[in-house]
């Protein structure tokens, strides 16, 4: 009895003129991947034509899985080889959409991420950190004048700012820093009286380290000081609350309840701050010229009398109260940025812990931009 030879063909071939159809016979899935690649090794897909298509429309496409994308590749790469034009027909737009969703290549969505250089990488981050400057600079900007506007409306809606939270903020952003801020500008005094001291007693001016103190410390460096003090103390304290507040999403819930954030959270905080600090620069003054006195005292040859008699003459009311506008204006912005650093907050403590520290550094950045513009206004006033 003779065998019957079983057609073991996964697809077949049609020549046309100048072109061949192919047509796929068995399922193109996983199982029969070994078939169609046996056939594929031993036969001439393309041979003397100058297209080559895919037709479908006879093809069993019930069953199939990645196996496909994988052939109608390999077949469209042995067109491209050969130099030859390539068609699908047949293949339903479901099952199109399945093959150009995973037939797109990774890699071109990075084309040149391997072949970038050390500066041209420095460069792309350092725009980056621009970007990302600038947009904090717009939704500080942004910040500020919601800000603004609340405090405008806060005399016409007293009731909704929350001020049993103010005694508190004035407490531990004002009292509380007094003997850190009274230290630390005492031994800037100090430093000065020494410093100054050596430079004046070569030209027999003594008695002008009072001037050199009482001005330095009431105009810029008691203002100074007690700002950045309160920015690492309070500002950082607002950011990590407040941002704390945010991950844990007690700032959704309180958005949610209608409240305004400006006038619940903020406006406490940067009125405490605001108010708070003239009185530790004024007691601040007061520590750094005696810091300046007890240097003086021990090194040059002048006496407690003549220190105080010259500093009354030098230092006038226009040195201290330009010391103390500064002081309300670093304040103002010390709390104004801890605040918003805070509201920037979110994921979790990561997060936290990344605002509380930016915080800090554009708060103690502010303070010196503004101390710097505010001495050439003040200088150019004549104050």
């Amino acid at each position: 009895m003779k065998k019957t030879k079983k057609n073991k063909d996964c697809f077949r071939i049609n020549e046309s003129a100048n072109e061949r159809i192919l047509t796929p016979i068995l399922p193109l899935t996983l199982t029969n991947a070994n078939a169609y690649d046996k056939q594929l090794a031993t036969t001439k897909v393309v041979t003397d034509c100058s297209k080559i298509t895919l037709d479908f429309a006879e093809a069993n496409l019930m069953d199939f899985d990645s196996y496909l994308v994988i052939f109608i590749n390999r077949i469209r790469q042995f067109a491209k080889e050969k130099n030859v034009e390539f068609a699908i027909s047949g293949l339903p737009s479901d099952r199109r959409n399945f093959v150009d969703l995973f037939s797109r290549k990774i890699t071109s969505e990075l084309p040149e991420q391997e072949n970038n250089s050390s500066i041209g990488r420095y460069i792309e981050n350092l725009g980056k950190k621009f970007q990302k400057m600038w947009r904090d600079s717009y939704l500080l900007i942004e910040f500020t004048g919601n800000l603004l506007i609340a405090l405008v409306k806060m005399p016409f809606q007293m009731k909704k700012v929350r001020w049993k939270d103010f005694p508190f903020h004035f407490n531990a952003a004002g009292v509380n820093a007094v003997p850190i801020c009274l230290l630390i500008v005492f031994l800037i005094g100090v430093i000065m009286g020494y410093q100054g001291a050596l430079q004046l007693h070569q030209f027999g001016a003594d008695i002008y380290n009072a001037d050199l103190v009482g001005i330095a410390i009431a105009r810029e460096l008691s203002p100074l000081m007690t700002a950045i003090l309160v920015a690492g103390r309070s500002g950082s304290a607002f950011a990590a609350e407040i941002g704390t507040m945010k991950v844990s999403e007690e700032i959704d819930a309180l958005t949610t309840m209608g409240i305004d954030l400006y006038q619940f959270l903020v406006l406490p905080r940067v009125l405490a701050v605001t108010f708070s600090i003239p009185f530790i620069t004024a007691l601040a003054d007061l520590s750094g010229i005696i810091g300046g006195l007890f240097a003086s005292l021990t090194t040059l040859n002048i006496t407690m009398n003549g220190f105080i008699v010259e500093l009354g003459t030098a230092l006038t009311y226009a040195h201290v109260f330009s010391g103390i506008i500064k002081s309300m204006l670093f304040g103002f912005l010390v709390a104004s940025v801890g605040c918003f650093r805070g509201l920037q907050a979110s994921g979790g403590a990561e997060s936290v812990g990344k605002f509380t520290t930016a915080a800090v550094v554009t708060g103690v950045l502010l303070i010196v931009l503004s101390d710097s513009v505010l001495t050439f206004v003040l200088q150019v006033l004549g104050i």
